[in-house]
């Protein structure tokens, strides 16, 4: 996979109606089909850069925004993921956006599912990308790799902990030196994933997306952990809208078991399980599968209903 291209666009801000200001940035064809990105934890807009080959190739506007507290983007104490949906919902209007595409990526994924409940006719398609699943549910968390397990125990039962895992002085280091993260990613990562990610092009962006996420701080990520591990405010099983689930069947950072989850209780799930794929190797080496898949969703007529299936997946070559 290539990640070049001439230029990289700056952030560019958006005041929402209570004041904050909204960071965001637009990849691929300026004029293509218009998918919401809600990029994973802790991360920011640079993240959909690794999304933007496919996206020129297909002819997709990738719209991708700063969750509240992350880079650009003011943060909103006490925010819920529902504020996320109400926030997007601002966003379409000031971009003159009535409907759009949701791809959710990673941490990314209960944020869509917030929009798909929330905002449902404001989507014309949602995509989830190896989705963290609802780890407040002890059948979801005990899915976990042990230190995340563990973590996110101590978080949800007392969630200042988050600050002493993830607010300062480790995001500070994190933000100025974000290579330190590598050695604690590749821990749980399958070989094709470290492979990929060793990559020049990957890991620069990889890098660089932590340090726009927590070069203002470590608001965002800590609200994110804390709103992860406590009940969502709405009920996965009454979004009514088609969704379309990608999963590795290595996963290592997101146990496949989340997405099985989501199948069972998702009204209208179809799944695609790849074997041989990690976290990281899914989005890179099938972007063009996961978008070709979503374009195709968006343009079926809103009362064609899509049944709950589960289909595997042999690897594909890379895109």
């Amino acid at each position: 996979m290539s990640t070049d291209h001439p230029t990289t666009p700056a952030p560019q801000h958006l005041r929402l109606a209570d004041g904050r200001r909204l960071a965001y940035a637009e990849y691929g064809a300026a004029h293509g089909l218009p998918v919401l990105y809600c990029h994973g934890f802790p991360s920011s807009h640079r993240e959909a850069r690794l999304l933007e080959p496919a996206a020129h190739a297909l002819g997709v506007r990738l719209v991708t925004l700063d969750r509240p507290g992350y880079g650009g983007s003011d943060a909103l104490p006490g925010r819920t993921l529902l504020d996320w949906a109400d926030d997007c919902a601002q966003v379409l209007d000031r971009l003159g956006l009535e409907r759009v595409a949701l791809i959710g990526v990673s941490g990314g994924g209960p944020f869509a599912l917030a929009c798909a409940a929330r905002i449902p006719t404001r989507l014309s398609a949602c995509t989830l990308v190896c989705p963290l699943g609802p780890v407040y549910r002890a059948e979801v968390l005990a899915a976990m790799p042990r230190p995340a397990r563990a973590a996110l125990q101590l978080v949800r039962k007392a969630p200042r902990f988050a600050r002493l895992v993830y607010g300062p002085p480790v995001s500070d280091l994190l933000a100025r030196w974000p290579t330190l993260i590598e050695r604690i990613r590749d821990a749980a990562a399958p070989r094709i994933d470290r492979t990929l990610l060793a990559e020049p092009e990957i890991r620069a962006i990889m890098n660089g997306n932590l340090r726009d996420a927590l070069g203002a701080g470590a608001h965002g990520a800590l609200r994110d952990i804390q709103l992860y591990t406590q009940p969502w405010g709405f009920d996965v099983a009454d979004v009514d809208l088609a969704i379309d689930l990608w999963h590795g069947e290595i996963d290592g950072s997101v146990p496949v078991a989340h997405a099985h989850w989501y199948a069972r209780h998702l009204r209208r799930c179809t799944s695609h399980i790849l074997p041989g794929e990690g976290h990281f190797s899914l989005p890179l080496r099938h972007a063009e599968a996961i978008l070709t898949q979503l374009i195709e969703r968006a343009a079926t007529p809103a009362g064609r209903k899509a049944t709950t299936t589960m289909q595997i997946d042999a690897p594909g070559s890379r895109a």
